[in-house]
């Protein structure tokens, strides 16, 4: 015990294996690295002599193949790592200088290391066409992260803002998302923490970018705007899990099917009338449903003025008398929800 009180720790390396670990990372990529990819670097650090595959460090990791792969890239990106030219291995790279000292064949085949630009233009215009949409090629290091960090309040904020919300730390992937947000879309950083507190359930990347695209297209750059977006997009993902229960979809929506519901919600049918039309759907197709189908009653009815499921079944009653050629017994008064003419019932409840 020293006379200030704080206890020192003493710690004493058995003798055994041991392997090197490069100090970048023990200084500055721990805070950045995830508890997966931190697993991956000692296993692949200490089995640097031989060859590995993805799915013998998954098993000996407990991790999942995916894993394995964005470790490997994140410590690439960091300059821990490079693939090895010959073999299926990764092997350790000290710094980031001693690709210039590789043989030639391993110079030649590394990634980060090209020699001259291609001369094609082609490929270029598909790059930059990527990184406008999309921050997949938006090359940002794990080091540059920790300085942009370190030089903005605000970008430090945001990812405490977010790995809070999510309940976990920001993998590079997301990291590179919002920054890429930030930066290239020019999103405001409290607008990004309610983008990512919109999808804290599971903050996906693309997603994220996708609505974020979308604002800057819309012009959507203030709180209040962003607010009305979200509520809007929520009550469309309620609304879409409700037409789930509905149609006891167990799966998620084909982009067709969500056409439908995006549809049926900005028209305001009811819930109990989409269930009424889908019923009706099933007796007219030998128990199968067909969205087009559905949607063709849902809009005969809206033309002609019926809103509720009691004014639809009272026009199916009518026309089926009408049918038969027996006397209605439903009353023929007008009514929001009752005044069909036969001829167009006919075209309601057999629309092809």
């Amino acid at each position: 015990m020293s006379g200030s009180g704080v206890r020192k720790l003493e710690i004493y390396l058995r003798q055994g294996h041991t392997f090197s670990v490069p100090v970048t990372v023990a200084e500055h990529l721990l805070g950045l690295s995830s508890h997966d990819q931190l697993k991956v670097l000692l296993y692949v650090l200490c089995n640097a002599d031989r060859p590995l595959t993805a799915e013998q460090i998954a098993q000996s990791c407990k991790v999942q193949p995916d894993a394995v792969e964005e470790a490997i890239a994140f410590w690439q990106d960091a300059n821990v790592l490079t693939a090895s030219p010959e073999l299926p291995a990764v092997s350790l790279s000290a710094s980031p200088v001693q690709h210039a000292e590789l043989p030639q064949s391993a110079a030649a085949s590394a990634p980060a290391v090209p020699v001259t630009p291609k001369p094609e233009p082609q490929p270029q215009v598909r790059e930059v066409a990527r990184i406008q949409v999309s921050s997949s090629n938006f090359a940002l290091m794990p080091s540059e992260i920790a300085e942009r960090i370190q030089c903005s309040s605000d970008l430090a904020e945001l990812f405490r803002s977010a790995e809070h919300l999510i309940r976990r730390p920001l993998n590079h992937t997301e990291q590179k998302s919002l920054i890429w947000m930030h930066e290239y879309l020019g999103i405001k950083v409290d607008l990004l923490v309610m983008l990512v507190a919109y999808c804290a359930d599971q903050f996906i990347s693309q997603k994220a970018e996708r609505i974020a695209i979308e604002w800057q297209e819309q012009g959507i750059t203030t709180h209040q705007l962003v607010e009305a977006d979200l509520q809007r997009r929520t009550e469309a993902r309620s609304f879409t899990g409700r037409m789930m229960r509905i149609f006891q979809m167990d799966k998620t929506p084909t982009a067709k099917q969500q056409a439908f519901f995006d549809r049926w919600q900005q028209a305001g049918y009811s819930e109990d009338l989409i269930h009424f039309a889908m019923e009706t759907c099933r007796d007219q197709k030998n128990d199968k449903v067909s969205f087009p189908y559905i949607d063709k009653i849902l809009v005969n009815l809206a033309k002609e003025g019926v809103t509720t499921v009691e004014g639809a079944k009272q026009s199916q009653i009518r026309f089926q008398q009408q049918k038969s050629g027996k006397p209605s017994a439903v009353p023929q008064k007008r009514s929001e929800d009752s005044s069909i003419d036969p001829e167009d019932l006919n075209k309601l409840m057999h629309p092809f």
